[in-house]
């Protein structure tokens, strides 16, 4: 006697007020159909998402639907984790989003069907709250106790949180957060005080003329990590979502693929989505010039998105954001990590020449003579912001930045980016 199969699972997607579509998954296949409404006067949530009567249903190979929302979700421990604090199989990608899909990576809200958000609220979080959450990492999820189930993609351990006048609050209901909070690496052995590193990056990038979120450091006592999402306008509870996609979802691929596909091609893939190609291009360099001078060995595809421009329907590349020194890890070997994409002949860091990086830029469609005048642009300022921020720090006058910090900072100044800069120059 044959089985009965199981009755569909079903998730419905809203963007604030609006709903967008239905979410089907049967038998592992999965099937998005948008609600008519949006069909007529809505968006496309990805190229390979495209408007049409009938829905997108996943085939056996090619899973547009299942890659697309699969990616709204952690990876590695931070999905271990959330999986067994949901009592969920971590591959159970469906069931995931069903647990933590009313605030999701991005601005898609995935609801039960019929299901409504309380009205927004915010709940204060004290440090000695968030402090002790750390401190129960990695048994258990940096969410435990939040009043709203939460899912952030990437490896790291993150909390979505409301940053309002000085004070952490965490988002109620349909409110929406503000702030991504990470914490140092649970494995801290192996990379110390990576919250100061990120916050030191980041604050270097923008110093740097890169376009970079706001980011903050905080001792709770724990070191935390702050940075605003690019993916939200407004403050407290007037805050608002805007759409944005990873270059994962954007092209289409199972977050598996982040570091693989990590070519120039996809970037020139990219390049084609954005509104203003010519400045996405240089913006894409510059980009990879920084982590070069860093030596950020983790800049892989998830680690870049597209931002859809309020009202127009535009895509632009979204700001930076996840930018840090893996290479300071390697003391003192800095050069030798392997480059995510590489750059004309050279795999490693330590191998990059001036001549590589006019080959990516080529590649990319940037003119040789545009290209060395960003990297020396970089060249020259990267230096001088690092040891002006770094001098900030040791006089630890508005930054919160501990001894042990320090010295980590110190290293990626002065070992780090002296050696990438000495490349360079040849």
């Amino acid at each position: 006697m044959m089985s009965t199969p199981p009755p569909p699972r079903r998730l419905e997607v809203w963007l604030e007020e609006r709903k967008v579509g239905e979410l089907r998954e049967q038998g592992n296949l999965w099937a998005f159909e948008y609600a008519a409404d949006w069909r007529e006067s809505g968006f496309d949530l990805a190229p390979a998402l495209p408007r049409a009567e009938g829905g997108i249903v996943d085939g056996a190979s090619l899973r547009p639907v299942q890659w697309f929302f699969d990616n709204l979700l952690p990876e590695e421990g931070a999905r271990r984790l959330l999986a067994e604090d949901a009592g969920v199989d971590p591959a159970d990608a469906f069931g995931l989003l069903q647990h933590y899909g009313p605030e999701s990576a991005g601005a898609l809200s995935l609801l039960a069907p019929g299901q409504a958000l309380p009205a927004p609220g915010l709940q204060p979080l004290p440090d000695e709250v968030l402090s002790a959450r750390i401190r129960a990492l990695p048994c258990s999820p940096l969410g435990a106790g939040a009043p709203k189930r939460m899912s952030l993609a990437g490896a790291q351990h993150k909390l979505a949180v409301v940053l309002h006048e000085g004070r952490l609050w965490e988002p109620v209901g349909s409110a929406a957060s503000t702030h991504i909070l990470k914490p140092d690496h649970e494995r801290a052995d192996d990379y110390p005080h990576s919250a100061a590193n990120e916050w030191f990056c980041m604050s270097l990038a923008a110093a740097c003329g890169l376009s970079v979120p706001a980011v903050g450091l905080r001792q709770v006592p724990e070191a935390v990590y702050m940075v605003r999402r690019f993916d939200r306008a407004g403050d407290g509870l007037e805050a608002r979502r805007l759409y944005a996609l990873d270059a994962c979802q954007a092209l289409s691929l199972d977050a598996v693929f982040k570091y693989r596909e990590a070519t120039t091609e996809r970037l020139l893939q990219l390049v084609d989505l954005c509104r203003r190609p010519a400045a996405t291009r240089v913006a894409l360099l510059r980009w990879q010039i920084f982590n070069l001078l860093i030596g950020n060995g983790d800049a892989h595809l998830k680690n870049l998105s597209l931002l859809m421009g309020p009202g127009t329907g535009d895509m632009q590349l979204a700001p930076h954001y996840d930018l840090l020194s893996t290479a300071v890890y390697r003391a003192p070997d800095w050069g030798g990590g392997e480059l995510v994409f590489p750059m004309g002949h050279a795999r490693t860091f330590g191998a990059v020449r001036r001549a590589d990086v006019v080959a990516f830029g080529a590649a990319i469609g940037v003119p040789e003579q545009a290209t060395l005048r960003q990297l020396d642009r970089l060249v020259a300022d990267a230096p001088m912001h690092g040891r002006r921020l770094l001098e900030e720090c040791e006089q630890r006058g508005a930054v919160p930045v501990q001894a042990g910090e320090t010295r980590l900072l110190r290293q990626i100044v002065f070992g780090v980016m002296e050696d990438a800069v000495r490349a360079l120059r040849r």
